[in-house]
């Protein structure tokens, strides 16, 4: 389903969370090719005036992402304005698929009205986002015309229309998601191996050529924490196995969609999807709360 048939709220939050990932992680891989650039200049053993200098420029401007990191709160930003977004998609797929608590009544102002006062509470959550959240969205529809169309469909369009764009779609994403983790785990545990077995193998050679004085052991070493940072931060093993596991959970609850024979069932089936799908980003958002 495209971003722009949701509420305003939800395209502002998704926005504000993919830039801050985006500032966080590329801050994050800037400092460490600073400190590896660093270690790399120590190499040198007669440095000029203008040498050190340089050297020390690249470790000021280490220095410098550290702060910018602290004071912008990227990593804060990014996890709370995702908690958001997913906060405001569950809702609105709750809302056109009559599932509670957007049942179908005399009126649809009243429906309406309510989600509407169900977005504002979660504004008011979520009120420390606000500078993060204006730009062109700010002022875009939160209750869109494809969401008041769907909600007016037979139960088995909506039911159709649920599995592909909703079950389907998140259940592909999270196994999709699971095996590109578990694909990247392993190749920076192989890159940083690597790292590791050529410092010992220069420490090694430094006992057999004591001569040599120039040793690339310091890159290697500060390479290799640079990548252990990396791995904790994306939590590789981690995510794979929730998400793999949260793609299988998927799976069953979709067998059900079939045993939803009236509104009332379809209801209750949507909901136990939703709570699926919100325990999980409930959980992310709280195991990297700070």
């Amino acid at each position: 389903m495209d971003h722009n048939e949701y509420p305003a709220l939800y395209r502002a939050a998704d926005s504000a969370s993919n830039s801050a990932q985006a500032k966080y992680l590329l801050s994050i891989r800037t400092h460490i090719c600073l400190l590896v650039i660093g270690a790399a200049l120590t190499v040198n053993p007669l440095p000029t005036k203008e040498y050190s200098l340089i050297h020390a420029l690249v470790f000021l401007s280490a220095i410098g992402i550290s702060i910018l990191l602290a004071a912008k709160n990227y990593e804060k930003t990014w996890y709370g304005a995702r908690a958001l977004a997913e906060s405001v998609k569950t809702a609105s797929w709750r809302f056109m698929m009559k599932a509670d608590p957007f049942l179908d009544a005399s009126s649809v102002k009243e429906v309406k009205s309510l989600f509407r006062n169900l977005l504002s509470e979660i504004l008011k959550t979520n009120n420390q986002l606000g500078e993060v959240l204006g730009g062109m969205n700010s002022d875009g529809d939160q209750i869109t015309d494809f969401m008041t169309s769907i909600r007016a469909k037979s139960l088995q369009e909506r039911k159709e229309i649920y599995l592909k764009y909703r079950i389907d779609e998140q259940r592909k994403w999270y196994a999709t998601k699971s095996a590109l983790n578990k694909r990247r785990g392993t190749q920076f545990f192989f890159v940083l191996m690597t790292f590791q077995v050529l410092a010992v193998i220069c420490v090694l050679l430094r006992i057999a050529y004591p001569e040599w004085k120039l040793w690339p052991t310091d890159i290697f070493v500060v390479a290799a924490g640079g990548v252990v940072t990396w791995i904790q931060l994306k939590r590789y093993r981690e995510i794979t196995a929730a998400y793999s596991l949260t793609a299988h959970e998927i799976g069953i609850i979709r067998g059900k969609l079939q045993d939803s024979e009236n509104d009332e069932e379809f209801s209750e089936f949507v909901r136990d999807a939703e709570n699926a799908f919100s325990r999980e980003h409930t959980q992310w958002a709280a195991k990297h709360d700070t």
